[in-house]
């Protein structure tokens, strides 16, 4: 929102945290720490696209061959499917912001802030890197391959349907600084990280485009909102605070009350939730992520010596949410201004009425509109 509109822009910008701790990584061949399997269920709360990369129109969204159970035969059908790279990307890049990790690029223009620099060696890694990987550059580059991976989320649905969108994609750029600029130090300086609120009540007059700009809008076929994806998230030799991370990013928090805009006007309450895929700023991507069971992995002897005993330790049910509720307490206590904006922008509350979108060209060529910053939140 620029200050004097009641409209409000997509994205803000909420600070990073500057103090980085970076370690040597725990390697495979080590079998020390903790190692295990995450089973979550993936929901999506608005309409959700992932787009396949071709040039036919309308866009379609990313399908791969699944095998199919049907009356009499298994068969193999093309069906919406969630990458795994994206769902690593999303969790990495919240990782790296909660757990104060590197920032590996900050936008054309951006300084460079010495304090978050990416990560050089592999020896000397922030928690981000250790966990969901690192390459050096140059000569002789080594490769820390990381100790979170993801599988794909395959959709639980057998029927599903897809809705023609046609929207107006823009390019991310940070020419306009005064949107861009860190709010605790008014400065380009690249201590700050972009992030999209979500858009409960976004519907087909969300994604409206001007005749005048339709020649630049694409035609997208997004998932209706209500369908789930399940994906696996496995780790190996993961530390303590570097599994708790991980699973933070993805059960966030149930429960949030938070208060933003002048003086505190707009009060929204509820649970966190992800935002995944493309048009994230139109308000497609709003997604919930539940995790379905927890599994150890046994001692490493015992393990690889026997095929019948593998000494995993499976928990599910009223033990996980105990376990859950465990491991986040820490998060919550944490009112940095980091965490506090994160909640802000996280979010879900359903009755959240209001209206987003990017001020238009006459906005900006309007004297004295380009000198206006966002508001805080």
């Amino acid at each position: 929102m620029p200050q004097g509109e009641d409209f409000w822009n997509p994205y803000r910008m909420i600070p990073i945290r500057e103090n980085i701790e970076r370690r040597t990584p725990v390697t495979d061949e080590k079998f020390s720490s903790l190692s295990g399997l995450i089973h979550c269920t993936l929901e999506n709360l608005t309409p959700l696209f992932i787009s396949k990369g071709t040039a036919a129109v309308p866009k379609p969204f990313l399908t791969r061959k699944i095998k199919v159970k049907g009356n009499k035969e298994e068969r193999w059908e093309d069906q919406p499917v969630i990458p795994g790279s994206s769902l690593k990307g999303m969790l990495r890049s919240l990782a790296e912001t909660i757990g104060g990790g590197c920032s590996i690029t900050n936008g054309e223009g951006v300084q460079q802030n010495p304090a978050s620099a990416p990560c050089s060696r592999v020896d000397s890694l922030c928690i981000a890197c250790r966990m969901f990987g690192m390459m050096e550059r140059g000569k002789d580059a080594r490769v820390h391959k990381g100790n979170v991976s993801i599988s794909d989320g395959v959709l639980k649905e057998s029927d599903f349907k897809f809705d023609h969108h046609e929207i107006l994609m823009g390019t991310p750029a940070t020419r306009h600084r005064s949107f861009y600029k860190t709010p605790e130090t008014e400065k380009f300086d690249g201590k700050s990280r972009k992030m999209y609120f979500h858009q409960p009540k976004v519907n087909e007059g969300s994604f409206k485009v001007l005749d005048n700009l339709k020649a630049r809008a694409w035609t997208v076929r997004a998932l209706s909102p209500g369908y789930h994806f399940d994906f696996q998230v496995s780790f190996s030799n993961l530390r303590r605070e570097e599994l708790n991370l991980l699973i933070y990013t993805l059960v966030l928090e149930s429960d949030v009350a938070v208060s933003i805009g002048d003086n505190g006007t707009t009060r929204l309450r509820g649970p966190m939730r992800h935002k995944l895929g493309n048009a994230k700023p139109l308000g497609m991507g709003s997604c919930h992520i539940s995790m379905v069971s927890l599994e150890f992995f046994g001692n490493p002897v015992e393990r690889f010596n026997s095929l019948k005993n593998d000494a995993s330790e499976i928990i599910k049910g009223d033990p996980l949410k105990k376990e859950l509720q465990t491991v986040v307490q820490p998060f919550l206590r944490d009112n940095c201004p980091t965490m506090e904006q994160l909640r802000k922008m996280m979010v879900w509350d359903p009755n959240d009425d209001r209206t987003f979108h990017y001020p238009d060209f006459y906005w900006f060529k309007a004297p004295g509109n380009s000198a206006l910053e966002l508001k805080n939140i």
